[in-house]
């Protein structure tokens, strides 16, 4: 009986072009670009390789094409976040703002669903996302007023905690750091990027507590001027830097500099040797696949 071999995963290609090949102006060109071929601006997902098994048409053209776009984290990394992106290349960021109000949504979503109307065809006429729409159709009623509570984790509606403050001051680098220092008091260890970027389809404390923490594209706005953003504001709240987060950028230089001392790419052998200043071997295999991937992926020139 023969098996079927697995379906070959979602692995960049190798960088064509020199090393620093996105700056601010070449992003927002790309940005343009990808108007003028799809007819709106790209979303965040659109341009990752995160759950490529999901992914969307959008994101798969991205998969497909790449490295003719940016990815995301490169765009949060010029930019400090992507709606910034955006409004920099003179693109309108997706608007979050509706003509119906939050209950009429709700009773529209049950309507749809009850009628046989899949998730994603409620997502579109709604013109909300599908993690939204799974929210609406789990809604709850609010214990004051009886109006539908569709965020997770809140006890009351949005009209009822309306007259509550939500928007948190602008955060400073002493506001960040006394803001790592309580996470940290209270959870025993310092938050991770991950724990402090916000998720619909996965909520946690964060957004829970909202808008008490600062996001972590926020903390590295902030740390913009620093080599590793995140790990500077860590090390400025006098918080344990456990490792430190590699960017695609970043693993580039590693192996640029390896590739001018020595004329070579590193071997499973260097990456234990004090020669290596880049991520270990682990972290290239777990994120491209292999060594090798990742040289072709990112090294100066191909292996």
């Amino acid at each position: 009986m023969e098996v079927a071999a697995p379906a070959p995963g979602y692995v960049p290609m190798r960088h064509p072009g020199r090393p620093h090949r996105w700056s601010r102006e070449s992003i927002q060109v790309a940005l343009r670009a990808w108007v003028e071929q799809t007819g709106r601006p790209p979303r965040r997902q659109d341009w990752s390789g995160e759950r490529p098994d999901a992914a969307p048409p959008t994101q798969r053209k991205w998969m497909n094409e790449h490295p003719r776009w940016p990815s995301s984290s490169c765009v949060a990394a010029h930019f400090g976040s992507w709606s910034k992106a955006l409004h920099a290349a003179g693109l309108s960021a997706r608007s979050l703002t509706f003509e119906d109000a939050v209950a009429e949504r709700v009773e529209e979503a049950w309507r749809l669903a009850a009628t046989g109307h899949a998730i994603r065809a409620i997502a579109d006429q709604l013109g909300v996302s599908v993690s939204t729409v799974h929210n609406y159709l789990r809604a709850r009623a609010c214990p004051e007023c009886g109006g539908p509570v569709p965020t997770p984790r809140a006890e009351r509606c949005i009209a009822c905690t309306a007259h509550e403050p939500t928007i948190q001051s602008p955060w400073t680098r002493d506001a960040v750091c006394d803001a790592i220092r309580a996470w940290t008091e209270e959870h025993g260890r310092p938050p991770t990027y991950h724990e402090w970027t916000p998720s619909r389809s996965r909520p946690g404390r964060w957004e829970a507590e909202s808008p008490r923490w600062p996001s972590a594209a926020v903390v590295c706005d902030l740390y913009a001027d620093r080599p590793d953003p995140w790990n500077a504001a860590l090390a400025d709240a006098g918080a344990a830097v456990g490792f430190r987060r590699w960017s695609d950028e970043a693993i580039r230089l590693a192996l640029a500099a390896y590739w001018t001392r020595r004329g070579r790419p590193p071997t499973a052998e260097d990456f234990r040797t004090s020669e290596w200043h880049g991520p270990t071997a682990s972290t290239l295999r777990r994120r491209y696949g292999s060594v090798e991937r990742a040289w072709q992926a990112l090294g100066p020139v191909p292996a």
